[in-house]
């Protein structure tokens, strides 16, 4: 029993080295949801992120932004401008990680994900009442990351 549980353990991304992604991974969209207010906004452009297992990766329509307690998910945004350009992350656990750039540093979390990471899905959440995010959907991903069949990603 316990040797059947290490097996998929070592078997999911990231539990063996503390790595979150062994290949490259991408999500793209940036839709906008305010849960409390029933607020659905389609993207004001397109928003992606590829992140690559060293820990670099791209990041294209993504706000710019700050935690703004470190033991919470949110950010407060500090520009209406969009980023486009160079990101590095780290993962911060099994459900989480984090992504930096030019003046910017906030985490990521799976979307609706509850006893085990479902990468098809992650969000940016703002720090404003109402349960506000924002969601992109898995494009590429090494293989058996997410429950459905998704094409891996080419570099």
């Amino acid at each position: 029993m316990c040797l059947a549980a290490l097996a998929a353990c070592l078997s999911l991304a990231g539990c063996s080295d503390g790595r979150l992604f062994t290949e490259t991974v991408e999500w793209k969209g940036g839709t906008f949801y305010n849960e409390e207010k029933g607020i659905i906004r389609a993207p004001l452009g397109p928003m992606t992120l590829t992140l690559r297992s060293d820990g670099t990766g791209y990041a294209g329509g993504v706000p710019r932004g700050n935690q703004q307690e470190s033991g919470n998910v949110c950010i407060k945004l500090t520009s209406q401008d969009r980023y486009d350009g160079r990101v590095t992350w780290r993962k911060v656990d099994d459900y989480l990680f984090e992504i930096s750039f030019e003046n910017s540093k906030y985490k990521l979390t799976d979307g609706p994900g509850k006893f085990l990471a479902d990468w098809t899905e992650v969000r940016i959440y703002t720090c404003t009442w109402g349960y506000e995010y924002w969601t992109m959907q898995i494009r590429c991903a090494q293989p058996g990351l997410v429950r459905r069949d998704t094409p891996p990603c080419r570099d």
